[in-house]
């Protein structure tokens, strides 16, 4: 089991290797906003802070659209992210 930790609130939650975000937020009432939920909106970028290798590899439209929603330059789509390992997050800078 890997481990999520929320930089914003401390909360550490355990979830399954290899488990979509999405789906782990959507079953678990974890406040993290998701818009489409297909990586076009932008709604759900957010900073993996550490364990970034992780976490499944950005697509080159994953990138764009994080381009267009954040000015962080680590962010990340999490409607797209597959959890592989701990990881610790927080919200991305709009």
């Amino acid at each position: 089991m890997a481990k999520i930790t929320f930089l914003k609130t401390g909360a550490v939650h355990e979830i399954a290797d290899g488990s979509s975000y999405l789906d782990f937020c959507q079953s678990n009432d974890v406040p993290q906003d998701f818009g489409c939920t297909v990586g076009s909106c932008g709604t759900c970028a957010l900073v993996i802070e550490e364990g970034g290798d992780n976490v499944n590899a950005a697509t080159e439209d994953e990138k764009d659209v994080v381009e267009m929603c954040s000015s962080d330059a680590h962010a990340r789509l999490g409607c797209q992210l597959t959890i592989n390992g701990d990881i610790t997050l927080r919200p991305a800078e709009v």
